[in-house]
C-alpha cells in the first residue's frame, strides 16, 4: 500500500477507553508540507562481560510514533482550546488570554492521508506553542506536538487503509411489501458500539433503532404498488457506511 499526501487532520473528545468518538471535526488549517509522524529508536540498555565485545542482553525499550504539524492563521478559539487559556473578552469580540499556568485537555486525533493509511490517536496529548513571524512574509501559526498516551483498551495508535471505512453486514436491506415488526439487523464490524443510525429524513416508513454493534430496522406495510427506498446511515468509530434498504410494492 502506498500512502501519499493529507487530506485533513480532525480532532475529537478524547477517548482514553481507546474507541474513538463518532464525531470528529476538522482542527483548522493545517500548513502545507509540516505533518510527520515521526518514531524515535528506542533507548537500549546493553550489559558485557567483561572483555567481551558482543552484549550478552540488549533490552529496548521502545517509543511510541509523535505526530507533528503546524496550524495556519489560528483563531482565538483554536488558540484556547490547543495552546491553553480563556476568553478575557466577549462572546462578540474575543480576546485570548494565558498566563501559562493553563491545562490542555487532551483530544482524539485521526490523520487522514489522501491516499493509503490513515492514523487514529484515541487518547493524544497536545503541546501546542505560537510561533508567529509577523513579517511581510511570514505567518502566524501554532506548532503541534501530538504524543499518543495509554488508554485502558485498545492501542495507543492506530493506522489503517482509510478507503475501506465502516464494515456492515448485510450491506443492503430488502423486504417484501408486508409489515415487519421483527425486522432485519445490519452488525458493525467496529471497536466500539455503533453511535448513530437513522434512515433519511421523510422515509416514515420503517423504524431505526441500534443497541451495541447491531442496527435493527423494522418497517410498516407498503399499500402501494410502488417499490419505495430509503438509505441508513451507520456510524462507529468515526466511520460511516450507508445501508440501502428497499421495500416491494404491494401486488395488484
Amino acid at each position: 500500500m502506498i500512502t501519499l499526501g493529507l487530506s485533513e487532520i480532525l480532532v475529537g473528545t478524547a477517548a482514553p477507553g481507546g474507541t474513538m468518538p463518532g464525531t470528529m471535526a476538522k482542527i483548522g488549517k493545517t500548513y502545507q508540507e509540516t505533518c510527520v509522524i515521526n518514531q524515535e529508536r528506542a533507548e537500549v540498555t546493553e550489559h558485557y562481560e567483561e572483555g567481551r565485545a558482543a552484549p550478552e542482553v540488549r533490552l529496548k525499550q521502545k517509543k511510541v510514533p509523535v505526530l507533528t504539524f503546524s496550524l495556519l492563521d489560528p483563531d482565538v478559539a483554536e488558540l484556547i482550546a490547543y495552546v491553553g487559556g480563556s476568553n478575557i473578552g466577549t462572546v462578540d469580540a474575543p480576546k485570548w488570554g494565558m498566563d501559562g499556568s493553563e491545562v490542555v485537555a487532551n483530544k482524539a486525533i485521526r490523520v487522514k492521508s489522501e491516499q493509503g493509511l490513515w492514523v487514529d490517536i484515541p487518547n493524544a496529548d497536545i503541546e501546542a506553542v505560537v510561533n508567529a513571524r509577523l513579517t511581510k512574509k511570514g505567518l502566524f501559526m501554532v506548532d503541534f506536538i501530538v504524543t499518543p498516551m495509554a488508554v485502558t483498551s485498545g492501542k495507543a495508535i492506530h493506522a489503517y487503509d482509510g478507503s475501506s471505512g465502516l464494515v456492515v453486514d448485510p450491506t443492503t436491506l430488502t423486504f417484501t411489501a408486508a409489515a415487519d415488526a421483527t425486522g432485519q439487523e445490519i452488525t458493525a464490524d467496529s471497536t466500539g458500539d455503533v453511535t448513530y443510525a437513522a434512515a433519511e429524513p421523510g422515509a416514515d416508513w420503517l423504524v431505526v433503532t441500534r443497541a451495541l454493534k447491531v442496527v435493527t430496522v423494522t418497517v410498516l406495510a407498503n399499500t402501494n404498488s410502488e417499490a419505495r427506498s430509503t438509505n441508513v446511515t451507520i456510524i462507529a468509530d468515526g466511520f460511516t457506511a450507508v445501508v440501502p434498504v428497499t421495500q416491494a410494492g404491494a401486488a395488484a
